[in-house]
């Protein structure tokens, strides 16, 4: 556990999250399946993520819901810790690697960009459901988010 306190990150990370805190419209949140105690100290602690710490707003765990991601029930609870409700998911936007975590963002109506650092291309066969975007670098996200 205590090398989860240590994360590296990739090169993109820094320079992505400097230009989130410039826009006020976006409201940033770490959401997890991990706990927010292991959360937060992970981004406090990181050489490489503490020095962004102010840019997310908070963090969003499932330690309330006691289910995990891609549970729906984890979606709602962060669109309702976002201020948000939950019937309302469009305006909401999911950013992850992962693909399990894409498709419950999409399953619940969110939105959500899939970083596909290696560029492998979206091979989820077992549903339907894709991304609304897909992006090899978080430098990309902004864009996407903003439409332009």
């Amino acid at each position: 556990m205590r090398a989860y306190d240590n994360l590296s990150t990739f090169p993109d990370v820094n320079p992505t999250l400097t230009r989130i805190a410039t826009d006020p419209s976006i409201q940033a949140v770490i959401f997890s399946n991990g706990t927010k105690t292991m959360i937060s100290n992970s981004v406090l602690r990181s050489e490489d993520l503490s020095p962004n710490a102010s840019v997310f707003q908070d963090v969003v765990t499932v330690d309330e819901v006691q289910q995990y991601k891609p549970s729906r029930a984890c979606y709602e609870h962060l669109a309702k810790q976002a201020g948000r409700d939950p019937s309302q998911m469009s305006n909401l936007w999911l950013v992850s690697g992962n693909p399990f975590d894409i498709v419950g963002a999409r399953s619940v109506g969110m939105r959500a960009i899939w970083v596909d650092r290696v560029g492998a291309g979206w091979k989820d066969g077992a549903t339907s459901l894709r991304p609304t975007a897909i992006v090899h670098s978080l430098e990309h996200i902004l864009k996407e988010i903003q439409g332009k």
